[in-house]
């Protein structure tokens, strides 16, 4: 017998509490029994052109859920003035909230609904989170952000020109962009859209996708650990994080910036849409389809290119070690000796340090892992980096750079960039941040340096699952300006003005001393209580045995979470597919058991 799959389609405009009214498009199976579970995307692009709409007849009658699919306020035919998120949240207007109650109102819902989708539509799930409707059941954010301001608007207190303006110009609404600047500082405008202020009353079990060169990769971290372990009861232990070496707009695809990672790291279009659907058919309906027992974090390993998974993120194996810059240009694992070392450079905000790849949305010359060697000739940058490491160098977690600094201007801005520099001089980019030195004690406030006075900052430079191979250095280049993913601070100590054109030149420090001592913080694997990372292959105290690890001496075998799997002599049990870290003396060996 053949089957021929179709669904119906119904348009409505959906009043909402100020009785603007919505465009919304509503899809179900031709045949259907009783009530129908909802999944709902709130969309400022085009209903028709959110991706999912080839998934239609599989969702609705394969699945049996009903599709809605809504224009946010002032988008594609929606009523009302368009606004940048602000009425999807839990403010005085709560347009999520009153599209879940139009949908348990209909005589064909079973009063529950689940969220879905990318990007701005990953936002409108999170939004719709924190407004803590009883029927919203379940949600799957997709590269979204769960606070617009830090990771979004003004990253490390700075404009994120490259994304704010392109974005909001695409969708026709440039005017939007002044809304945006307005609000520099962390104020009451944006509490509203950040879901961290309200995790607590958050009762909603979450799959987040996200990508380490997604431009919201770090609040997706975030997020999924405050949910995870101070949500709601419903929220708390049911949330679940993967992380793919993707940008934002190659999403599951193997070529990202300048590398082509290998098959392992695609996800298809078809397995991700069936992910999703395990999801909604065990919060919705209860089926025991085993989606509770994937892991609670899943992340891909770039270097090794390998897929790990851990219940913590960072994994809790991880321990930061301080790599200190010296003035001789090396970074290294204790401080500095020579005293009132510093590095100079002179930053032009006419002439701002370029961006070069990252996670960002559509930069040009392309986001993501790129290689920065266009960067170090530049006299506006300093350059600092390990000697050629002896074995594999695995960071895991967010890095942190803390700084003391000096400027003779009363603002200007720290960039680090962190490369993998390869053998063959290849610099690729693994992870950068940016803090605008006046927000150096908080973004909800303003504080000037004084110039020629030091005095220190604290750059954020996000989250990564990075495997520094043998023969490679870790690099970190440091300048004060990336445009133009974001705005070049023109030095002023003025009021943020977008596109300021009383720019001034800034001569910056970075020092390096006993008493100053700058430095990188790394999340190293392993976490075993050694104080150095030593692999001496070759050394015939331990092998590999299949899938068992068997010691002449006495030795513990840590996962990569940091559990203890082994003690003793001989051989541990089988062990699966992954990598292990084999502490015996005082050494630690990495082994990887395929």
């Amino acid at each position: 017998m053949f089957l021929l799959l179709a669904y119906t389609h119904d348009f409505y405009m959906v009043p909402m509490r100020d009785g603007a009214r919505l465009a919304t498009d509503v899809y179900k199976p031709t045949i259907y029994f009783g009530e129908l579970h909802t999944i709902l995307v709130r969309t400022p692009y085009e209903r028709t052109a959110v991706g999912l709409n080839a998934f239609i007849p599989y969702i609705t009658d394969v699945r049996g859920y009903a599709l809605v699919i809504q224009s946010v306020r002032g988008f594609q035919g929606s009523e009302g003035d368009p606004q940048v998120f602000r009425t999807d949240a839990w403010g005085e207007l709560q347009d999520g909230y009153d599209a879940v109650e139009w949908i348990i109102s209909q005589d064909w819902s079973s009063g529950k609904v689940c969220g879905s989708w990318f990007s701005a539509m990953g936002i409108t799930q999170y939004l719709l989170a924190g407004t803590y409707h009883p029927a919203y059941k379940c949600a799957v954010p997709l590269v979204g952000a769960a606070d617009v301001y830090h990771y979004a608007a003004f990253q490390g207190g700075e404009f994120r020109k490259n994304l704010v303006e392109g974005w909001l110009t695409g969708l026709g609404t440039p005017f939007l962009i002044d809304s945006v600047t307005a609000h520099p500082l962390y104020d009451s405008t944006w509490y509203i859209l950040d879901l961290n202020r309200r995790v607590s009353g958050v009762n909603v079990p979450m799959l987040h996708f996200a990508g380490w060169f997604d431009l919201f990769l770090e609040s997706q971290i975030e997020i999924w650990n405050k949910l995870q372990f101070q949500g709601g009861p419903l929220a708390r232990g049911n949330q679940k994080l993967i992380i793919g070496p993707w940008t934002h707009l190659a999403f599951g695809q193997t070529d990202q910036g300048d590398i082509s990672f290998p098959s392992n790291a695609s996800l298809p279009v078809t397995d991700l849409v069936d992910m999703i659907a395990d999801w909604y058919d065990y919060w919705l309906d209860g089926e025991d389809n085993g989606v509770m027992d994937w892991p609670p974090v899943k992340f891909y390993i770039m270097g090794m290119n390998e897929w790990a998974t851990a219940d913590t993120f960072p994994p809790r194996g991880v321990f930061y070690r301080r790599w200190y810059l010296h003035g001789d240009g090396t970074l290294r694992l204790y401080r500095p000796s020579a005293p009132d070392s510093f590095s100079t450079y002179v930053y032009d905000p006419n002439d701002p340090t370029p961006s070069i790849g990252g996670n960002e949305m559509d930069l040009p010359g392309g986001d993501g892992p790129k290689d920065q060697r266009p960067l170090l000739s530049r006299s506006d940058v300093l350059v600092f980096q390990t000697d050629p490491l002896p074995d594999t160098l695995i960071v895991i977690g967010s890095i942190r750079a803390k700084l003391y600094v000096e400027s003779d201007r009363y603002d200007t801005d720290f960039v680090v960039r962190i490369a993998d520099v390869y053998p063959d001089g290849t610099a690729m980019l693994v992870a950068d941040g940016i803090i605008k030195a006046r927000h150096r004690y908080g973004f909800d406030r303003e504080v000037l340096l004084t110039p020629g006075q030091i005095d220190s900052v604290e750059v954020k430079v996000w989250s990564t699952a990075w495997a520094f191979l043998p023969g490679h250095r870790l690099m970190a280049i440091i300048s004060s300006a990336s445009y133009p993913r974001f705005e070049a601070n023109p030095n002023n100590g003025g009021p943020f003005v977008r596109d300021d054109t009383l720019r001034l030149v800034a001569t910056n420090r970075i020092y390096h001393s006993p008493v100053y001592s700058s430095y990188l913080a790394i999340p190293m694997l392993p976490s075993t209580g050694i104080q150095e990372y030593v692999d001496l292959p070759g050394v015939p105290d331990y092998t590999l045995k299949g899938d068992r690890i068997c010691t002449d001496v006495r030795a513990e075998v840590y996962d990569l979470s940091g559990r203890l799997r082994f003690a003793g002599k001989g051989c541990s049990g089988r062990l699966p597919t992954g990598v292990y870290f084999v502490k015996l003396r005082n050494e630690t060996h990495r082994v990887i058991v395929r």
